[in-house]
Parts: C-alpha cells; structure tokens; sequence
C-alpha cells in the first residue's frame, strides 16, 4: 500500500478528469462543483497515485446535517482505473479519517465504472434502501444512445411511433429554437413546466433555488436550452449539459396543453442532433425505471427507450461509516420519513 498516495488538489490547482476518464460524468466536472459551492456547499477534489500516476479521482460534496455533523456524497465517484484490494483499503481508511476530522456521519460512494456488489461489499457498507429513492442521488440505470451513427441510421433505430411523433410535431407548427445566452431569462418558464411534469409522474424535486444556481451559472461551453413553442406559449423546456463524450439531457419540463401535438418528441431529437452536431459521442436520456425503483417514471422510461439506446447500469451505493450511532439514527429518521415510498 505504501506506493498508493492520497492527495487533496488545491482550490487552484486545475485537473480536468475528463482528460484522464473520456466517459467521468458530468457531475464529476469542474463547474459541477461550482454549483455546489454556490449552494454553500463545501466541496473538496482529490486524486489518489499509483507510483506517482493518477489512478482515481472524485470531487466530494459536503452536506450539512444536525448538531454539526454532515455527510459526503461522491456523485458518481469515485472515478476509478484501480480495482486492486489495496486501493479499496486505503479509499476507506482515508476517507473514514477525512469524516472523522470533519465531523461527517458517513461518505457516500457511487463508482464509475460500475464495480460488482461481490466487490465493494468487501469492504464498504451497503447504503440503507431510501437512497435510491431520494432526488439527491444519482440514478442506478440510465438510458443512452451512441451517437457514431447517421441520423437517418438513428431514425431508423427509433420506434416507428417515436419517428410518427417527430414528423407530426413538425407537421403541426412547433417551433424548436436552441438557447446559448440568456439561460436565466427562461428560468421561470422552465421550473413552471418541469413542477408541472414532476407532479404528473409523481417524483421529487429539489428546491427551486437549486435550479434557480444552476441556470445563474450555466455557460454556452457546456449547456445548451432546447424550447419548443406553440404559437407564443412555450410547451417544452429542456436543458442539456455537455460534458467529455457525452450530452446529458438533465432537467425538463413539459405542459399539459396541447400534448397531442408531440412536442416533447420534436425536443428530444433536436437536443440529440444537436450533441452529435457537437461532436459528442453519446446522449444520455437520464435515469429510467428499474423494478420498484423510481416507479414513478414508467411512462418516462417508455419515451426514453422508444428513442432507441441501451442501459446503463451503475454500481449499488456503498458507505463508509465513520459515527455508527448517528448513522443508525439518521437512516432510522429518513426510513420513517420516506415509508410508503419504498
């Protein structure tokens, strides 16, 4: 273990970990922790070595939590190229040390690639059932589509209702604009519609001001806005985020008014010609359905894979446990609040 170093990079220091892992989510990206830190949220980034090379990385968010404490999430990480037993041992034992110091209950792993529960189990602690209900971490499945295609190819791929779709919201007059600039101006908009689809499908939302961060900040570098408009009034909203290889379509909405028009099919497809127009080699849809988890996006998950595609699915979520007193009672008081949603 001796030639394994674990180091905190400085508020300065600059590492772009796209650069060492193509596919690192977004969420792992530079001005995702800007977010966060505009959130008052405390985020530190770390690489571990391996005779001196770059083996993992992972940004690691503070939450705060009661009486002092917090916990750490890692969303999407640790992103890792090292499965050896050592690397396990020593990611637990300095992290374990780090929430000690920091007063943290636990850390939260979520590791890209995906590593066998067979694996992890090994070494971490299964994380409690509600997690993979709660709005604050990732989705275990997503859905993707590979981009190395023609769009004719793509087209061809799709549901023959989804291409139906496409031609008819064409073919009745919704206009599609991609937005660069300006992204605050159409916030209000866009959190209207997405409250209004959230409430159809019945799944959480965090706070408005979480979003209201994110379009403050957003930039033509790695975000992009697609609208679609009937007439003057704006049915679809759906912001995507550029990252690495891939296009995410991260947040959307959708109105209640004029549904048979299609629009949200005309969106989709233009959000994903224009990522390969970008140069991106895959468009992720987002989270899908799997078994009773996220049973609210059935209907979603149908839409998404009728675009064509395939799944993606991460690791299980694992934890480190630094106070197990606090642990328990903190899982015991989330398990309470979230009964009949699990």
């Amino acid at each position: 273990m001796n030639d394994l170093v674990f180091r905190k990079l400085g508020e300065k220091e600059s590492f772009d970990p796209a650069t060492f892992f193509p596919d690192t989510p977004f969420t792992q990206a530079p001005f995702y922790a800007q977010w966060q830190t505009n959130l008052s949220r405390a985020v530190s980034r770390f690489v571990i070595l391996r005779d001196k090379k770059v083996v993992a990385y992972f940004q690691l968010i503070k939450y705060p939590l009661f009486n002092g404490k917090s916990y750490f999430y890692l969303p999407y990480g640790p992103i890792t190229k090292d499965f050896s037993e050592d690397f396990f041992v020593k990611l637990k034992q300095e992290l374990n040390r780090l929430a000690k110091t920091e007063n943290a209950v636990f850390a939260r792993l979520d590791f890209i690639p995906s590593i066998s529960s067979d694996i992890l189990s090994k070494f971490f602690t299964p994380a409690p059932l509600y997690t993979y209900h709660s709005a604050h971490f990732q989705p275990r499945r997503e859905w993707s589509l590979n981009l190395n295609k023609t769009e004719e190819d793509l087209l061809k791929e799709m549901h023959e209702k989804t291409r139906y779709s496409i031609r008819l919201a064409k073919r009745k007059g919704i206009a599609v604009e991609i937005i660069t600039k300006d992204f605050e101006k159409y916030f209000e908009n866009f959190y209207e519609l997405m409250l209004g689809t959230a409430q159809r499908n019945g799944f959480n939302l965090h706070q408005k001001n979480y979003y209201q961060n994110i379009f403050k900040n957003l930039h033509s570098d790695y975000a992009y806005l697609i609208i679609a408009r009937y007439g003057e009034k704006i049915l679809v909203s759906k912001l995507i985020i550029r990252y690495g290889s891939t296009a995410y379509s991260v947040f959307s909405g959708s109105s209640n008014d004029h549904r048979d028009l299609r629009p949200t099919y005309l969106v989709q497809w233009v959000a994903i010609c224009q990522a390969k127009k970008l140069g991106h080699h895959f468009y992720n849809f987002g989270g899908i359905s799997a078994g009773k988890i996220y049973q609210g996006w059935t209907g979603l998950t149908v839409f998404k894979k009728n675009f064509g595609g395939e799944e993606i699915i991460h690791s299980d979520f694992y934890d480190i446990v630094a106070q197990p007193f606090w642990y328990h009672l903190y899982n015991f008081r989330k398990l309470v609040k979230s009964w009949g949603k699990i």
